[in-house]
């Protein structure tokens, strides 16, 4: 006879089965939602990688509506949709402990009224109070609150990002501010400051093990993390540059076993419009960005705030989506909008805002668990 005595005692061979027939990755938050050793399953299953392979990232939608029904009006949180982008009419509700970062709930007196978005990458948001950070899990609101950041009273942190997802093994954090670079090992008691490069960070991603970064001056530049940390300059050779310099919302974004430099020519990727991609050329002794025409079988996803990281997916055409595009979130219709590599956008109404802010906009995010280094 069997000992399981209900829906929370089913035995981790059954619920592994269960785990790869999710649809989405809306799915597998929901089934981890369901109890702790549901959760405590998805931690322990050994293919999460492959679910990364299989699901395009989630749309995370902060300040819906106070009515919802995943409101409560005693939870110190914020509402957010989690919309799956096969299926923009239909989202998960879930609530996310930061409402203080929202515009409508600014309360200086609430335990995170003073900290503002600086970055979100690997399923994580990183804020940011002078010299605090909070590294929070975009979905269980589970923190770690690193060391304070060499400085003064006057410290503001402009941007921050992680170097790998958080429980790797070699995580750090790298935040930046006007002048200085300072990065944090994932559970060291101290912050390194790295040789300093020209400008200010403006973002940093993950390629083939190594960290690549992007300047204020659009330069391109390593991480180098061990075995002593610091910051070596690419020198890239821009026969493309009068094209790149025309270009707005400059990002790195990691394509398989490609890393390109995309950008919209326009002020806001709407109404006539184009994004252009360029890929980093290793082959010479001499890097070169190189204009790609398209994207093959990938579509990028690029978030309403500079801050997030930019994500990729292969063979969107698994959930209905489609290739050789930039899925950007529309202000107009409150979902995304597909651009195609090289031409506008064929819904002229579409209209995308891309900034930077200090409260958490829509952004794009694989949730932490299956988060993984390209």
């Amino acid at each position: 006879m069997s000992t399981h005595q209900g829906w929370t005692d089913l035995p981790d061979v059954l619920l592994h089965s269960i785990i790869p027939l999710s649809g989405s990755f809306s799915d597998l938050l929901a089934f981890a939602a369901t109890c702790r050793s549901w959760r405590a399953s998805i931690s322990s299953y050994p293919w999460k990688s492959t679910l990364s392979a299989l699901f395009p990232p989630v749309l995370l939608q902060p300040d819906v509506p106070v009515h919802s029904l995943c409101h409560h009006p005693f939870v110190d949180k914020l509402p957010c949709h989690v919309i799956h982008p096969a299926s923009q009419h239909s989202y998960l509700c879930c609530q996310i402990p930061i409402v203080n970062l929202s515009s409508a709930y600014n309360d200086p007196q609430r335990p995170l009224g003073s900290f503002c978005f600086v970055g979100a990458s690997f399923g994580h948001l990183i804020l940011s109070s002078n010299r605090s950070c909070l590294i929070v899990d975009a979905f269980t609101g589970v923190s770690v609150s690193p060391p304070q950041i060499p400085g003064d009273e006057y410290t503001k942190v402009n941007y921050g990002a992680l170097t790998a997802p958080l429980a790797s093994p070699n995580s750090h954090l790298l935040v930046t501010n006007d002048s200085h670079t300072f990065i944090w090992r994932v559970g060291s008691h101290s912050w390194l400051r790295p040789s300093p490069c020209d400008g200010t960070v403006k973002q940093i991603v993950n390629f083939k093990g190594q960290v690549f970064g992007m300047n204020s001056s659009r330069a391109l530049f390593v991480v180098h993390l061990s075995p002593k940390i610091h910051v070596q300059k690419v020198l890239v050779s821009w026969a493309e540059m009068p094209t790149i310099q025309n270009l707005n919302n400059l990002c790195l974004v990691v394509c398989g076993d490609k890393l390109l430099l995309v950008g919209c020519r326009g002020s806001f990727p709407a109404r006539g419009d184009t994004f252009e991609a360029f890929l980093l050329d290793q082959s010479t002794d001499s890097p070169k960005w190189v204009k790609v025409e398209e994207l093959g079988n990938w579509a990028i996803f690029i978030s309403t705030d500079k801050q997030s990281q930019p994500l990729s997916f292969v063979n969107p055409e698994r959930w209905g989506g489609r290739s050789n595009c930039v899925y950007c979130y529309s202000h107009d219709s409150e979902h995304w909008a597909a651009f195609e590599l090289g031409r506008p956008a064929s819904n002229p109404s579409n209209f995308v805002f891309i900034s930077c802010g200090s409260v958490v906009q829509p952004i794009w995010v694989v949730p932490s668990m299956f988060s993984v280094c390209l």
